[in-house]
């Protein structure tokens, strides 16, 4: 996988493994400026952050010759942030916080006052960061970070595939699923599709340092998860499983004669199903 190890070499990772302490150092160093942004964007949480950061460094550094494949070495890291940030949120047993604290406007407020460019007023950028931040402490822990591996991580669905341990079309899926639970916040918050790739954009900017901001390009193929992926989201979602379940109903109430009946409605269900896919497949 060509980004799998990004700015690391493959024999800085084995001089760590052999136990060379300078070698250890700076992958430490490397791995904790690419892995904050990343736990940052999942706890929207800067002390929880910080510990889970040094937690996921420290296990790194003493598991480090546990790693057998080197082309595996990032995938092996999300895959410990993230289930060090879910053993943090399954210790605790709270409710997720889902309104933005006077600290976290004002953070948002400072890091959305700058021009990059995005063709939005002062006031409208803030707002849309605003929204944007408190709809991703609306999602899921699942959902978020399916988002933060396509889009902030640059990762294919491949790869997210062996970060989450599933299949590449389930990764698809979810993160059409996660896409779409995203804009619908936003559009609860007033700002429509057209704000979709800007909104993401700035999260990105927000979420990380200065000095790497000005790199943070979210593009419409990013969010592209395939026609089959979005069909089987569909198809599986609470208003596909309604359609699904009325036209079994109307099946089983009508005075069907012929097989021709029973295909002919089959067909009407699946007609109307189709529709559904495609209108959530070019509304994206």
């Amino acid at each position: 996988m060509a980004i799998a190890l990004r700015n690391i070499s493959p024999a800085l990772i084995h001089q760590a493994q052999v136990g060379n302490k300078d070698s250890i150092d700076r992958l430490a160093k490397l791995v904790k400026e690419r892995l904050f942004a990343y736990i940052y964007r999942l706890t929207l949480d800067g002390n929880l952050t910080q510990d889970i950061l040094q937690e996921t460094i420290l296990f790194m550094i003493q598991s480090i010759n546990n790693l057998e494949r080197v082309d595996g070495f990032w995938h092996w890291i999300y895959r410990t942030a993230l289930g060090k940030v879910q053993h943090h949120y399954r210790d605790v047993k709270r409710r997720r916080t889902v309104e933005l604290s006077e600290d976290e406007r004002l953070y948002i407020s400072h890091r959305a006052s700058t021009d990059y460019n995005d063709g939005l007023t002062e006031l409208l950028r803030k707002e849309l960061s605003s929204a944007v931040f408190a709809g991703m402490k609306r999602l899921n822990l699942k959902h978020r970070n399916v988002l933060i591996l396509r889009c902030f991580e640059n990762m294919e669905y491949a790869e997210i595939a062996t970060v989450l341990n599933c299949s590449e079309l389930y990764s698809r899926v979810l993160f059409f699923r996660a896409k779409n639970s995203l804009r619908r916040h936003l559009a609860v918050a007033g700002f429509g599709k057209r704000y979709f790739l800007i909104a993401l954009a700035l999260f990105g900017v927000i979420t990380t340092s200065a000095k790497a901001a000005s790199s943070t390009t979210i593009t419409a193929a990013s969010l592209d998860v395939g026609f089959t992926a979005s069909m089987i989201a569909v198809f599986a979602s609470k208003l596909g499983i309604a359609v699904t379940a009325v036209m079994a109903a109307v099946v089983v109430a009508l005075p069907i004669h012929t097989s021709a009946q029973i295909i002919a409605i089959s067909c009407f269900a699946g007609f109307c199903l189709l529709i559904m896919c495609m209108f959530d497949v070019f509304s994206s």
